[in-house]
């Protein structure tokens, strides 16, 4: 813990000193390692709480995993930010960051073999990531999965926002900056329908806040940074949230940059419990990044090209429909890439009972473009696909390779009991971490 704090005091100073003498993107990957260590100290602040003399590391094992899993990514993102930079600044934060992620996976480590429990059955390889009950998560308690399902007009609201004044407030911003600051209450705002162009961030003190719109195509939440722009990946999401137990309803979260500006992202998630239901997201290279904890999105529609569903966190999609978009000349589509850095965490991408299909802009040059189902972003890369119907548009080895041989005999992609002309696993790769699950 005192390393991540003498971490974060030395970056404040750096930021400081350096401000005006580096280029935006190195000041933009600097403010992000900052935001991303004051997540971590109250991650490892939370961790340690939770090893009271009154509880027992195998009790509290999940939670205990996933906050030092969380903690552990938050340090590969902040070094992520700096790869298109002069790496002056990269050179000069990785020895620290490196330190307290061999800490964070020392933990992880430890915490494994308090467990009581150390098997690994099929049910727990599906089970990951959150039970389910009634088609929903097991912690989403049933007064919220009450409230996920009511219409718009029988929903008791907080706030409401509207374009044409209706409302308490024109902007989402507005509502959001009085919105309360709570981890008890749930706080309701309603969008009414219309194109939102705006860049919102829910930060970690705002817990249980919930976003309804009117619908995915009605209520639209719009903005272009990209990378190419000079933001990082992690900044240039149009929607991120970082507040535990976020929900939304019937809203498009969209990132218009286009294929040409590399990563650009509509959302980015690193709320713990985050719940997204008949939402859809659409972008072109990193659409939506699920970055950290635990997340599930039900109903969903995600549209991309490059990498278009990546991160680290522990989420799964039911009954949601991914499409690949046509891709700049010379990409190939990758539904996802998935990045565990450690093989002790609890983290990666289940996609099950869901449509895997081409966009219809892909659809007249289906066949000039090659598109996979994902490829290895960290070592420990784990994707697995379940019940779902794969079209033609997946080339016959499913799955795509990041640099040679990288990841392959560390990664975990499984297929199981999938439908449709793209199901076929017979040619699929023959990598040692690749298994059709049985």
């Amino acid at each position: 813990m005192s390393e991540v704090i003498e971490s974060a005091s030395k970056y404040a100073k750096l930021r400081k000193q350096l401000f005006e003498k580096i280029d935006p993107l190195d000041r933009h990957a600097l403010e992000d390692c900052l935001e991303l260590l004051d997540d971590t100290i109250v991650e490892l602040e939370k961790a340690i709480s939770d090893l009271s003399p009154n509880k027992s590391a195998d009790e509290q094992y999940t939670d205990l995993q996933t906050l030092f899993s969380g903690a552990m990514t938050n340090q590969y993102t902040c070094l992520d930010g700096f790869a298109y930079t002069n790496k002056n600044v990269w050179t000069f934060l990785q020895k620290s960051l490196k330190m307290i992620s061999k800490h964070v996976s020392n933990s992880l480590s430890m915490l494994k073999k308090l467990r009581k429990s150390q098997k690994k059955s099929l049910t727990e390889i599906f089970s990951d990531y959150g039970e389910l009950k009634n088609g929903f998560p097991t912690w989403l308690k049933k007064n919220e999965r009450t409230l996920l399902q009511k219409n718009v007009n029988e929903t008791k609201f907080d706030l409401v926002v509207a374009q044409d004044g209706s409302g308490d407030y024109s902007t989402i911003n507005e509502a959001l900056h009085v919105a309360h600051n709570s981890s008890h209450s749930r706080f309701v705002i309603y969008i009414k329908e219309g194109a939102y162009f705006e860049y919102i961030e829910i930060p970690r003190k705002k817990g249980k806040i919930m976003l309804v719109g009117d619908g995915i195509g009605k209520t639209w939440i719009k903005g272009n940074r990209s990378v190419i722009d000079g933001w990082t990946t992690f900044r240039s999401a149009t929607v991120a949230v970082v507040g535990n137990n976020f929900i939304a309803k019937g809203i498009s979260f969209e990132n218009f940059a286009g294929p040409s500006k590399h990563q650009a992202v509509a959302l980015r998630s690193g709320s713990d419990y985050s719940v997204f239901y008949q939402c859809s997201f659409i972008g072109y290279q990193d659409t939506l990044y699920v970055h950290s904890f635990r997340q599930f999105y039900k109903e969903c529609d995600v549209y991309g090209t490059v990498d278009f569903i990546f991160g680290n966190a522990a989420v799964v999609f039911q009954n949601c429909s991914l499409y690949a978009r046509k891709p700049d000349e010379h990409q190939k589509n990758m539904f996802t890439a998935q990045g565990r850095q450690d093989p002790n965490q609890n983290t990666g991408i289940q996609i099950m009972n869901s449509k895997i299909a081409a966009a219809a802009d892909l659809i007249p040059v289906q066949s000039q473009v090659k598109s996979y189902l994902g490829r290895p972003w960290k070592e420990y890369s784990r994707t697995i696909i379940l019940y779902s119907n794969i079209g033609d548009l997946i080339d016959p080895a499913g799955w795509m390779e990041w640099s040679g041989d990288y990841a392959l005999s560390t990664l975990y992609y499984g297929e199981f009991k999938n439908r449709g002309p793209g199901s076929n696993t017979s040619a699929r790769v023959t990598w040692p971490g690749f298994r059709v699950i049985q």
